[in-house]
């Protein structure tokens, strides 16, 4: 099964795929599932580039690949309901549909109050990167440019799980700087403090300067500093 749908993610033109093993976080965020999919689709090296520079886009890539991620997770939720199996998309459709909204990192310890489980946190347990001081995603070959989403599921897909990765940011504050709005904190992540410590989502406008500024983005966009 783990090959099947790698091949029909990779088809899609997904980047990063990872099966991974839930199962210790508590129901009420799991919905009752013990795995998902997570699958990732980095962002142009050309988009990085232009927001960095501050030239005009052809298009919103980022917007548009993150609506493509979200209808892959709805395909491939009814692929696997069709083979017999429960699966749930956790797509911003489906959340909304379902009154399942996010309200920011959860802690899997807890054991009470009713929110989902961000794409974020389920990355976070899935070995490929660490949170950022901008409340991104970093992964070593994308940086944050990158859009993700994931399906929970029953299917009998081999996962695994790997210890939470430490924030690299370091002294860097570049993200805080380009902010804007003024959102970003400056903390680093923390699996206790979650994303209220580290930016006042409020503020936040998604004009993706924190993102083009990231230095592993400008790393994988080979733009010089």
């Amino acid at each position: 099964m783990n090959d099947e749908l790698k091949s029909i993610l990779y088809n899609e033109g997904v980047d990063i795929i990872r099966f991974v093993d839930i199962s210790e976080f508590p129901i009420n965020q799991t919905r009752g599932f013990s795995k998902a999919i997570l699958f990732c689709i980095g962002l142009s090296k050309k988009f990085i580039k232009d927001i960095y520079n501050s030239l005009p886009t052809d298009s919103d890539e980022f917007l548009e690949k993150e609506e493509k991620m979200e209808k892959l997770a709805d395909w491939i939720s009814e692929y696997l309901q069709k083979k017999g199996y429960n699966a749930y998309a956790q797509s911003e459709k489906n959340n909304i549909e379902h009154r399942y909204t996010e309200r920011g990192y959860i802690d899997p310890k807890m054991q009470s109050g009713i929110s989902p489980l961000p794409h974020k946190t389920i990355a976070n347990i899935s070995g490929i990167g660490f949170m950022g001081k901008n409340n991104l995603f970093i992964t070593e070959e994308f940086g944050c440019a990158l859009s993700m989403c994931t399906v929970l599921t029953d299917a009998p897909i081999s996962v695994e799980k790997h210890p939470l990765t430490a924030s690299k940011c370091g002294d860097c504050n570049v993200c805080v700087e380009k902010c804007p709005a003024k959102a970003i904190h400056g903390n680093a992540w923390t699996y206790q403090g979650g994303r209220e410590s580290i930016i006042d989502i409020s503020k936040c406008f998604c004009v993706l300067k924190c993102m083009v500024n990231c230095p592993w983005s400008l790393k994988y966009a080979n733009q010089e500093l």
